[in-house]
This record gives C-alpha cells, sequence and structure tokens, in this order.
C-alpha cells in the first residue's frame, strides 16, 4: 500500500510558488515550523533528539506568542508542528496557541506521548488539528516503560487516551488525522507483534514503524544497527496486518535503509529557507538540529516581531551559511529535510538543453 502521507518523500511540489520565489530571492518564508511550547517533559525517552537542549522551566509566554502566530499566518507560514524540546501537552495554554495558530490560516498538527490527554483537552484541540500523532513506541506495559522512562501503568493510560481522543473524533465527525508511531530501538524491538495486534484493533487511521536518528548532540548518544535481515522480518511482520482496511500501517522502510547506508545525496543545505524551528525560549532557530547553535539561531520573537525574524540579516546569514558552508556530515543522520535538499540541489544543478524534456 502506498503511503498517502508521503512521510519519507517532500511536498515542495506543491509549494512551487515558495520555490520559485527562493530561487530568484534566496529567502522566503517558510512553509512549515516546529514550535516547543515548554522544555521539559514527563517521560524520558531514551532515543530523544532534543535532550541537550530540555530544562525545568521554559514555556513559552501565551500573549507574544499568540501575537507571532498571527505574524505568521499574514506572512505566509503554512503549517505548524507542536512538539519540540518538551511534551506540548504539558502548556496550559496549549489549546489557544493551537485555536490561534489555525484562526491564523495555519494548518495545525501535533506529536505528543499522550499520557496528559484527557476528554477535556481532546475536545478542546482535535476541531483545531490537521493531524495528532502519538508516539508509543511499544505493544506492551515493560517495553514502554523501559522505552520512555516511566511507571508501567503509563502505558494503559496512554493507549486509554488515544482511543478517548478517537471517540471524540467521531463523535463531532472531526477531519483530524490520528496516526501512532513506533521508533525502532534495541529495547523494543522485539515487540513489534504485540504493538500491531494492538493497534490493528484500534480505530486510528494508521500506525507507523520508523527508524532511529541519530543527532551528534544528544547526551545519551547512542547508534543503532539495522540488518536487511531485521527489516525482513519487520516487513513480515507488517504484510502479515496488511488487509487493506483501517489503520493503514506504514513501515518506513526506505528511511531505515538510508539509515543504514548513512549517505547524504546532497552536498549543500538548501532547505533552510523552507522551515524554522521556536525553541521553549523563544528563539528562532532555521534548524531544530542546531538548538543552541548561535549559527543558526535567526532571533528571539520576544525582542522582535516575524517578518524581523523572516527577513533580517540574521536569518539571511544562516540560510547563506547552509548553502555555502555547513559540513553536510555535521548534520543528523537521516535528517527530516533530507529529501528536500535532493530536490532542491537537483534545481540548482541546470542541466543543458532543459527544454528536451
Amino acid at each position: 500500500m502506498t503511503d498517502r502521507y508521503l512521510i519519507d518523500g517532500h511536498k515542495l511540489y506543491w509549494h512551487m510558488d515558495r520555490v520559485l520565489q527562493w530561487q530568484k530571492e534566496r529567502i522566503a518564508a517558510p512553509v512549515y515550523m516546529e514550535i516547543s511550547p515548554v522544555g521539559f517533559c514527563n517521560n524520558r525517552c531514551v532515543f530523544c533528539g532534543v535532550d541537550f537542549a530540555m530544562d525545568n522551566k521554559s514555556r513559552l509566554e501565551t500573549g507574544i506568542f499568540c501575537e507571532r502566530l498571527h505574524e505568521m499566518g499574514e506572512l505566509g507560514v503554512r503549517s505548524i508542528m507542536f512538539a519540540g524540546e518538551g511534551e506540548p501537552l504539558l502548556h496550559e495554554d496549549l489549546g489557544l496557541f493551537v485555536k490561534t495558530a489555525r484562526e491564523s490560516g495555519i494548518d495545525v498538527s501535533l506529536t505528543t506521548n499522550g499520557n496528559s490527554g484527557n476528554t477535556a483537552v481532546w475536545e478542546e484541540i482535535l476541531p483545531y488539528l490537521t493531524w495528532i500523532r502519538f508516539s508509543v513506541d511499544a505493544g506492551t506495559p515493560q517495553v514502554y516503560s523501559k522505552v520512555h522512562g516511566v511507571k508501567e501503568g503509563f502505558f494503559a493510560r496512554t493507549i486509554g487516551n488515544i482511543n478517548e481522543a478517537v471517540r471524540i473524533k467521531k463523535q463531532f465527525d472531526l477531519p483530524v488525522t490520528v496516526g501512532i508511531q513506533y521508533l525502532i530501538v534495541e529495547e523494543n524491538a522485539g515487540d513489534i507483534r504485540n504493538a500491531a495486534e494492538l493497534f490493528s484493533d484500534m480505530q486510528i487511521d494508521y500506525y507507523s514503524f520508523k527508524p532511529y536518528s541519530f543527532n551528534p548532540k544528544m547526551i545519551k548518544r547512542r547508534d543503532e544497527v539495522y540488518s536487511d535481515r531485521t527489516l525482513d522480518e519487520i516487513q513480515g511482520i507488517v504484510d502479515e496486518f496488511k488487509d487493506g482496511s483501517v489503520p493503514e500501517i506504514i513501515f518506513r522502510r526506505q528511511a531505515m535503509k538510508n539509515y543504514m547506508a548513512n549517505v547524504k545525496n546532497y552536498n549543500h543545505c538548501h532547505a533552510l529557507s523552507f522551515g524554522g524551528y521556536i525553541s521553549s525560549r523563544g528563539d528562532f532557530y532555521t534548524c531544530k538540529e542546531y538548538i543552541e547553535d548561535e549559527r543558526f539561531n535567526a532571533g528571539n520573537i520576544y525582542h522582535c516581531g516575524m517578518k524581523e525574524v523572516f527577513y533580517g540579516e540574521r536569518r539571511q546569514a544562516s540560510l547563506r551559511y547552509g548553502m555555502n558552508v555547513l559540513r553536510i556530515d555535521e548534520c543528523r543522520r537521516n535528517c527530516r529535510m533530507a529529501r528536500v535538499n535532493e530536490f532542491l540541489e537537483m534545481l540548482e544543478n541546470k542541466p543543458e538543453h532543459v527544454n528536451f524534456i
């Protein structure tokens, strides 16, 4: 079955106006942004890629951030994912953030561990979300506890919260897509069949199996070793549970192969113009993977508006650095923008005789 969400591809083909602006001006407002409402989390996942940036107090200030959301919509930001350094549901005004972003003309999504969800939360935010994705990463309480660094009782609570979100979606006939992701590491590799059995009986829209992604700045640095045999075993389980019905099963096999190969098919980072990241401290980074790195810090939303952030000299300097100076081998393996960079680098290397299509 084809992945209708194109998770392992890219979608710039549907934003060619922004690509043309970038080709002409070498800068554009981000199409997509990730935002971290808080800098702390109620889980301690073994695979957390931003553990180096977490703290126990940072949170976005509601009034100013809502003003900035209106500005983002006016400047052409088209989508936002609330995720980041911490668990977004821990911000008391997340519901207002989601509503404000949507009313500003921005598509909104949420990645969450789901532990803090409840009926009131889902009724408040689900009507404004394009999609919500739950990080579960286990099929049993024991494995969930090991992977997420919490007590085993959190597992049943999380599954119950997901089922409640689905119930509310159906009750109010909401178009929001509800998914579960399972990031494969050594601790949960033997729990995939249990997860498939559990998730297949839930009324979610999809669940996906995805690879680990190594970030050199992680405190709990680790690497994962996948083999062709591992991929074949996962594929066998996926094929067993695929029957053409909901939920859709997405096995990100190619992403795992890319991780195994550790090859980047591009030499420069052109993708910085099309995305952005706002940390729980209000700093705007041109790349999430370089939180706390001043080469990628384009300003702070408490000190300047979004137009100054998007088009100011600090962001322009960061974009030039990515295109001309950055060593790609510094970057995270399986970078989210890898496919975007491959596409943009192809456009930059214009062949002869382009009219002979």
